[in-house]
């Protein structure tokens, strides 16, 4: 486990390196895709297992220490850090962990998909403002059941202790998301595209005037003016400073 700790703090400096060489973004802005199974905030790291998060104390980064375990329903799959709280998308459910306390996290709400718009699946999460944006990916004897159906859904987080589906829009097989001013983008690996939603409204969601065709996208990052879209074969480099134009610059093969 210490291998794999110093693994992805290892990666978390090549990030930072990344970041300084490919866009112009604020110094204090995260940048990372939505597809992770871990998050680092301050001295804190969270990785998660399938069915528990682990806090690790990483002020040395050197040694890791494990402060706290908090567990969960089984399938987790996805963390993401926003506003002093943690996104975690399961199979079946959006978890929401309060870190005021960043050595223990707590649960402060958790929305039940099964019961809020009935079926379950893997599920990468971003957050905007008072808005969480999850992707349910449904592939028979993977995620989710073969009677259900992929999409992207809608939740209010103003009370976070409280998420509200607003809705739901039925996709391919969507993976990792990202957002930038009033539009997000959703890599639709079924449908070979990034398709384009105009946010501007959260509570009814338009598909912009654009989609990018692509093989197979995965996950991406956005990062100031520029976003990073990986699919299985190599990194695509897009403009996106004059949305909703986006205009490709460049590829980096795997």
């Amino acid at each position: 486990m210490k291998k794999l700790l110093l693994f992805l703090l290892s990666m978390v400096a090549l990030g930072a390196c990344s970041k300084d060489f490919l866009s112009e973004s604020a110094p204090d802005q995260g940048v990372s895709g939505s597809v992770t199974r871990f998050a680092v905030n301050g001295n804190y790291m969270y990785v998660l297992n399938q069915n528990e998060v682990q806090t690790y104390d990483i002020t040395d980064r050197a040694n890791p220490i494990l402060r706290h375990k908090l567990t969960t329903d089984w399938g987790l799959e996805t963390i993401t850090f926003y506003d002093n709280t943690l996104f975690l998308g399961s199979t079946t459910a959006l978890y929401i962990l309060d870190i005021s306390n960043p050595a223990v996290p707590v649960v402060q709400a958790k929305s039940d998909r099964l019961s809020t718009v009935g079926f379950s699946g893997c599920d990468p999460v971003a957050v905007n403002g008072n808005y969480a944006y999850s992707t349910i990916k449904v592939i028979e004897n993977i995620c989710g059941t073969f009677s259900a159906e992929s999409a992207l859904i809608v939740y209010d987080i103003t009370d976070k202790s409280s998420p509200k589906v607003l809705g739901t829009y039925p996709m391919n097989v969507p993976n990792g998301l990202g957002y930038k001013d009033n539009y997000l983008f959703v890599c639709d690996e079924g449908s070979d595209l990034l398709v384009v939603y105009d946010i501007s409204n959260p509570a009814l969601l338009q598909l912009a005037p654009v989609s990018v065709p692509m093989t197979d996208p995965y996950d991406l990052i956005v990062d100031g003016q520029r976003m990073i879209v990986s699919t299985k074969t190599e990194f695509q480099i897009f403009d996106v400073s004059q949305l909703p134009q986006i205009r490709k610059i460049g590829a980096i093969g795997k």
